[in-house]
């Protein structure tokens, strides 16, 4: 990978995760006072919105820091047994975030506070993730373990 290329992913990278995290110190809980300020009915569900939020943020945070340091083994184009396991681990990153969706989905079904808009948008991001974790999945599944890494 050039090395212009490179640091330009890091930057965006690091950028995202900089804003990922405005946005879940002071963005979400602002946004969330201020529905329930025009919309007093919607009051039980503010905290678990937040802490929702907080949490399938801190899944794709997860998942940018691994590709992070992805990013650095690719630039010295080291690849070894050990970057399996923080793919691994980005892929669970990513089905706790689809369990996130699934859970919020049938959440706000219950209580009847299911909007198009909400509703798009979980299950568009939920599917982000299925498509990013099935992709994972299958990269994983062609790059077999067993030998091609051991210095025997």
């Amino acid at each position: 990978m050039r090395r212009g290329t490179l640091v330009s992913l890091y930057v965006v990278f690091l950028g995202l995760l900089v804003f990922s995290v405005v946005v879940q110190v002071w963005f979400l809980p602002s946004e969330v006072r201020t529905v329930v300020a025009v919309f007093p009915e919607v009051q039980p569900l503010a905290v678990p919105s937040v802490v929702w939020g907080v949490l399938a943020i801190a899944c794709w945070q997860i998942a940018g820091i691994i590709a992070l340091d992805l990013m650095w083994h690719a630039d010295r184009h080291h690849f070894d047994a050990s970057t399996h396991g923080r793919l691994r681990t980005m892929i669970g990153c990513l089905f706790l975030f689809i369990a996130l969706v699934v859970a919020a989905l049938i959440a706000l079904n219950i209580r009847g506070y299911s909007t198009p808009g909400v509703m798009f948008g979980l299950i568009g991001t939920g599917l982000l993730a299925v498509i990013g974790a099935t992709s994972l999945a299958i990269f994983l599944g062609s790059r077999p373990l067993a030998g091609r890494y051991s210095h025997v």
